[in-house]
């Protein structure tokens, strides 16, 4: 599997032909699309949307990815995604605590994509294999790194298999 950040809170995950894009701009598409943010008045505009497309909560299969979405705070959306027998959590707004039964769903996450604005005791409760954060400016993520208290591998992607996952938590900074 290969994990480029492509900025804001876009992440391209590959699996040999299969891809996942979340929150795409403008030039990047996948063959599974997730909206973690709550969707723009123009993407709300066009229902039904693509058919590769996930804007919500709910139960997919799009070639072969198994993905399990439920709602979050401010409309957006949390989701587990299952590839390459690895679980991708994908997090919504938590605000300081996350709701009821989130933690039973995406608990067993071995990679969490998270806002840089999430809130590090959540991480804590997660208890993820590598936290990969998102962030629009790089102050936001130097104050990510500080609450979350490790120091951070920086890499350009990631490539990693299953069984590459070692015990514990590791932050993993990709650059756009």
């Amino acid at each position: 599997m290969v994990i480029n950040y492509c900025g804001d809170n876009c992440f391209k995950i590959q699996s040999g032909k299969i891809s996942i894009v979340t929150d795409p701009l403008p030039r990047f598409k996948g063959d599974v699309v997730l909206f973690v943010r709550a969707p723009e008045e123009s993407e709300k505009n066009q229902w039904p949307p693509e058919a590769n497309q996930i804007f919500g909560p709910g139960e997919y299969e799009i070639q072969g990815v198994e993905v399990d979405g439920w709602p979050a705070k401010n409309g957006t959306t949390s989701y587990i995604a299952k590839m390459e027998e690895m679980r991708l959590g994908f997090l919504g707004e938590t605000g300081d605590s996350l709701e009821p039964g989130v933690l039973e769903k995406i608990g067993n996450a071995d990679i969490l994509f998270v806002s840089a604005k999430t809130n590090a005791k959540i991480i804590k409760q997660i208890q993820p294999k590598i936290v990969i954060p998102s962030y629009k400016k790089p102050e936001q993520l130097k104050e990510f790194l500080k609450e979350i208290e490790q120091k951070p591998e920086t890499q350009e992607k990631l490539v990693i298999k299953k069984k590459e996952l070692t015990p514990g938590t590791k932050v993993v900074v990709l650059k756009a």
